[in-house]
């Protein structure tokens, strides 16, 4: 990496954390996504992930969730892939610890102009919960800066979560804003550094997040 290059990406780092940091300071709940990620590439069109992940709320004082992840990637076209995985959640409800499951059906439209990649992910899924099933579609919008010569990648992606089934369908339920970076550590392993913002309008929150990839 060159050393200009180097420098851009640690201002933008540091422009990240003062970011977090404020952001914390004003925050109704701050909290905390860590993750660990294994993906494989069977062939040219099909790749399987995997994924743990472990959430803090209420400023890291409490746990929120553990997951665990499975899905599975298809090249449609060189444009467009198929997605589809399953989660399973353990995590606090009122004071308390229960499972969901959570499924998925999407695709992912992509588009590379000079060193920009475009990304728009449409995404519906289903939670199950003691019963009880919420149906989500989930939009996000995702550009990224790619340069060849760059183990860094700065990114920015905005999603926007709708109800399906009921009356408040056109109403958005929930938007993520994410500024974060991707850094090749080397040619197998990544690091996924991101800053995320929830709002909701009873809830606004604001997400720290590291997750260490593994490509086999």
């Amino acid at each position: 990496m060159k050393r200009k290059n180097f420098k851009i990406y640690i201002l933008f780092f540091c422009l990240l954390c003062n970011g977090v940091s404020f952001l914390h300071a004003q925050a109704d709940d701050f909290r905390t996504w860590t993750g660990i990620s294994a993906k494989h590439k069977f062939s040219k069109e099909l790749s399987l992930a995997g994924k743990l992940e472990l959430r803090t709320k209420d400023s890291m004082k409490k746990m929120d969730r553990f997951g665990a992840f499975l899905s599975g990637s298809y090249k449609l076209f060189p444009f467009l892939n198929a997605d589809a995985g399953y989660e399973l959640h353990y995590r606090t409800v009122n004071e308390g610890w229960r499972f969901r499951h959570r499924y998925h059906l999407g695709v992912v439209g992509h588009l590379k102009w000079q060193q920009f990649k475009f990304s728009l992910r449409e995404r519906f899924q289903q939670t199950l919960s003691e019963g009880e099933a919420e149906n989500r579609l989930r939009s996000r919008l995702k550009v990224a800066f790619e340069p060849e010569k760059w183990r860094v990648s700065p990114y920015f992606s905005v999603e926007l979560y709708q109800a399906i089934g009921d009356a408040a369908f056109f109403d958005v339920s929930r938007m993520r804003y994410r500024p974060g970076v991707e850094i090749g550590l080397s040619e197998r392993w990544s690091l996924d550094v991101f800053y995320c913002y929830q709002y909701e309008t009873e809830h606004k929150r604001h997400i720290l997040g590291v997750e260490c990839g593994f490509a086999f």
